[in-house]
C-alpha cells in the first residue's frame, strides 16, 4: 500500500496539480485509473490527511491541493 500512495503523490504532483487547478473524481479516477469506488476511497483519505480541499459543495465537489501539498505554497488560500 506505501508503494501505491508514494505512486499517487507522484502522479499528482508532477502529472495533475502542475497543470491544473481543480480536480474532480472523475479526472482522479483518469490518472489513477481506478474505478469510482477505489477513487472515491483515496479521496476521502487525502481529504482526512488535510491534503485536498472541496472548495464546492458536497453532492459536487471540486477538489483543490490543501496550503502546502501537491505544490502549492503553505500560504496558499484556495478560492472558494
Amino acid at each position: 500500500m506505501m508503494l501505491k500512495a508514494i505512486g499517487l503523490q507522484i502522479r499528482l504532483n508532477g502529472e495533475y496539480f502542475s497543470d491544473h487547478q481543480i480536480m474532480q473524481r472523475s479526472d482522479f479516477q483518469g490518472i489513477t485509473g481506478m474505478v469510482r469506488s477505489t477513487a472515491m476511497i483515496h479521496i476521502r483519505r487525502l481529504r482526512q490527511e488535510g491534503k485536498l480541499q472541496n472548495i464546492g459543495i458536497p453532492s459536487q465537489p471540486i477538489y483543490v491541493p490543501a496550503p502546502g501539498f501537491y505544490g502549492k505554497s503553505r500560504d496558499y488560500q484556495p478560492v472558494k
